[in-house]
C-alpha cells in the first residue's frame, strides 16, 4: 500500500428511475458532509459496507447546494456491481470516494466548448453543460458557446433529450444534437465520428470533451483533430463495460488522458 489518501463519504439513496431501458439513475444525498468535486469527475461507487466492489462513475451534475449527486448506471450482465445498483432502495445507504479526474475545464476558459456523449457517457458531459450554462459558475462565468452532441442506439437512449431541446430554445448559446444509430426515423442517425465533418466547418480553437465507449472517444478524438482541434484541448472518459476495481490507489491522470475504467456503456 502506499501514502495515498482520498476522502470517503456517506450518501443515501433519494431516488431511483430507469432513464433508458438498461440505465438507472440514482440520485444521491449525502449522510453529513458532501463530496466537493468539480464537474467531469468521478467517484468510486459502492455499498456502505463493501459487500460489493467499487467502481468507478462519473458525476451526472454540476455541484448543487444541497450536495446531492447523480449516477448513470449501466445494467451490465454479470456485473456485481452494476446489478446491485439496479436493485437498491430509497434510503439505501452507499458509500462514494474521490472526487477523481481531470475531465474537466478550467476556470476562465473563453473558447467555445464541444461535448460529445455516447450512452452512459452523457454522465460527465451532461455535469459540464450545467456548469458551463450557468452565469454564477466560475466555468460559465465567461458565457461561451457550448454544443452537446449525444449518441444513442434509438430515441429511448436519448437521455434527458426534452430537457437539452429546451436549453436549445431557451438559451442562445446553447445547442443539442441528437444521433441515433439504429434508428433511421431520426434526423441524424450516423455515428458521431462520421458526422462531425459535415456538422462543423473546423473545430480550431475549441475545446473538445468525449466521454463513451473506448472505440468511440478514440474516433471523435481522431476526427476532432482532423478538423483542427489541437490535441491539447481534447478531453476524453471511456467507459468500459468490465472493469477491474482498485486495489491500492488510483493512477494519477494527465492532462487530456483517459480516465479509469468506468462500469456501464452500451
Amino acid at each position: 500500500m502506499t501514502d495515498t489518501q482520498w476522502d470517503t463519504y456517506r450518501y443515501r439513496v433519494h431516488s431511483a428511475a430507469m432513464v433508458t431501458p438498461v440505465i438507472r439513475e440514482l440520485w444521491l444525498e449525502p449522510i453529513g458532509e458532501p463530496l466537493p468535486f468539480r464537474p467531469g469527475q468521478y467517484i468510486l461507487f459502492a455499498d456502505d459496507r463493501y459487500a460489493v466492489p467499487q467502481r468507478s462513475y462519473s458525476v451526472a451534475n454540476a455541484p448543487r447546494a444541497d450536495g446531492r449527486l447523480s449516477v448513470l448506471v449501466t445494467l451490465v450482465p454479470g456485473g456485481r456491481t452494476s446489478t446491485w445498483a439496479h436493485g437498491i432502495s430509497v434510503y439505501d445507504e452507499v458509500s462514494v470516494e474521490g472526487p477523481f479526474g481531470t475531465f474537466t475545464t478550467p476556470d476562465g476558459a473563453t473558447s467555445p466548448v464541444l461535448l460529445l456523449g455516447a450512452g452512459s457517457g452523457l454522465a460527465p458531459v451532461r455535469a459540464l453543460a450545467e456548469a458551463l450554462l450557468d452565469p454564477s459558475r466560475p466555468e460559465g462565468a465567461a458565457g461561451r458557446r457550448v454544443t452537446l452532441f449525444f449518441s444513442g442506439r434509438t430515441a429511448r437512449d436519448a437521455i434527458d433529450r426534452l430537457r437539452f431541446e429546451e436549453w436549445r430554445r431557451s438559451i442562445q448559446r446553447f445547442d443539442y444534437r441528437l444521433t441515433c444509430t439504429r434508428d433511421a426515423r431520426e434526423e441524424r442517425h450516423r455515428r458521431i465520428p462520421a458526422l462531425l465533418p459535415d456538422e462543423f466547418e473546423t473545430l480550431r480553437g475549441v475545446e473538445v470533451f468525449a466521454a463513451g465507449p473506448p472505440g468511440f472517444v478514440t474516433a471523435c478524438q481522431a476526427a476532432a483533430e482532423a478538423l483542427g482541434a489541437a490535441t491539447v484541448d481534447i478531453r476524453t472518459e471511456e467507459f468500459f463495460t468490465d472493469p477491474a476495481p482498485w486495489y491500492d490507489t488510483v493512477p494519477p491522470i494527465e492532462h487530456g488522458a483517459r480516465a479509469p475504467m468506468q462500469e456501464g456503456s452500451p
